[in-house]
């Protein structure tokens, strides 16, 4: 019996993790073919091993081959602090609008038509603007940053507003709570969960747009180095920098998703995903 419960584990731990390394392999293997056989690009195109090696000298500066060996810790900061004075910008803004628009109709029949009017615009199409407005550096990629988190955090939030708890809601107004108190004590907790969704939404946004800011407006960052080594023809230096945000950005959404987990312990789709 304990050999088959031992078995039994082992067979239901595979299925759940084991199978998810196999895509990954077989992806890597290719990858590693066709870069050794020089298969793509004119032979510019790296194998898997000579990307990792151009990781790692981005991480520790072991080889020495680009002027960005052992900058990584450098330009993950520059790209880090972009990345959240912008998020939190967006987000505190996104939040408070979206709460008054949901909750007051006068505020909603106010604002809502413009801001729904300029939602569809690409963040991409202000680059432009934002380079001859605010110049070069790192006010660009704070304002893109904040926009492209403001316009998922402020829909979410706004549709958890208006679609609180109706029946909790007329209980408040008829213990004879004030508007405010409703709006704090009702309407902002039942909204949290989606609230939750769009900060989650939002943060993936916002380390593809800084990259963006980075790579046309900045002189430091993991954009910046990725545009660069492009110029050069550093492919290898290319996936590294592609590598680093993938692990940042996985990284950074579990963490949120933990804090957002523990704090809303009611939200386990969101938390989990």
């Amino acid at each position: 019996m304990r050999k088959s419960r031992r078995h039994g584990v082992q067979l239901n731990i595979w299925p759940q993790y084991g199978v998810a390394f196999i895509f990954p392999l077989c992806v890597i293997a290719i990858w590693q073919y066709v870069g050794a056989n020089r298969m793509l690009a004119d032979g510019l195109f790296p194998s898997f091993t000579t990307s990792m090696a151009a990781f790692w000298d981005f991480l520790t500066g072991s080889i020495g081959t680009s002027p960005y060996s052992g900058d990584w810790l450098m330009h993950l900061g520059a790209s880090f602090q972009r990345i959240m004075i912008g998020y939190l910008i967006g987000a505190v803004i996104g939040v408070t609008l979206g709460l008054m628009v949901g909750f007051y109709s006068l505020v909603r029949h106010s604002l809502h038509p413009t801001i729904n009017a300029i939602r569809p615009v690409s963040i991409t199409a202000w680059i432009p603007l934002a380079l001859i407005v605010l110049g070069i550096g790192d006010k660009p990629a704070y304002f893109l940053t904040a926009l492209a988190t403001f316009f998922p955090v402020y829909i979410n939030s706004m549709m958890g507003a208006a679609y609180a708890d109706g029946g909790l809601v007329r209980a408040a107004e008829m213990l004879g709570a004030s508007r405010k108190r409703i709006l704090f004590s009702v309407t902002l907790p039942a909204a949290l969960p989606s609230i939750a969704a769009g900060l989650r939404v939002a943060l993936a946004l916002a380390w593809t747009t800084v990259v963006v800011a980075e790579m046309l407006g900045a002189r430091s960052g993991i954009g910046y180095v990725l545009i660069d080594s492009y110029s050069q023809f550093r492919l290898d230096y290319v996936i590294a920098c592609m590598f680093t945000l993938g692990i940042l950005g996985t990284i950074s959404d579990r963490i949120l998703g933990y804090v957002l987990g523990r704090r809303l312990r009611w939200v386990e789709v969101g938390a989990k995903a």
